[in-house]
């Protein structure tokens, strides 16, 4: 009795290991061959952003591995209000741009239209909401009242 079992074991054994051996055979050639010429083909890489990775730093820009930990406007209010201090600058001489540009514009052939008068006013009232946006700010962080 305990030979036929014995004996029996080694029957299933010998079995699976012969299973395995002609599955990962098969699995190994793929069915077919196939032969192809080599083509210099563009290859387009994208880098993968995932929401929980992709965080953007300060500047807007994603990497991989941003630690809030380096970033010296993370943890310094000088530095940031510096830098919210000069983009609200940049901001406001955008505007002034503009509205110079449109006025230069408008003014050249000596008749503004409606539609270029409203634009002009739509210029004017963004410099003058940049420039409250900046003497509110300034006024708020400089303790200037």
């Amino acid at each position: 009795m305990n030979m036929g079992r014995k004996l029996l074991v080694f029957v299933f054994a010998m079995f699976m290991v012969v299973g395995g051996l002609a599955v990962s055979a098969s699995a190994q050639t793929g069915g077919r061959v196939v032969v192809r010429r080599s083509i210099n083909r563009p290859v387009v890489v994208r880098r993968y952003v995932s929401p929980y990775w992709g965080y953007r730093n300060y500047w807007g820009s994603p990497y991989y591995g941003y630690s809030s930990f380096y970033d010296p406007y993370w943890n310094s209010p000088y530095l940031r209000y510096q830098d919210q201090k000069f983009s609200l600058q940049r901001e406001l001489a955008g505007n002034q741009r503009e509205l110079a540009k449109h006025q230069a514009k408008y003014r050249a052939d000596g008749y503004i239209s409606d539609k270029e008068r409203k634009e002009l006013e739509d210029d004017v009232r963004d410099v003058q909401r940049s420039r409250q946006r900046l003497n509110s700010f300034v006024r708020r962080y400089e303790g200037r009242y």
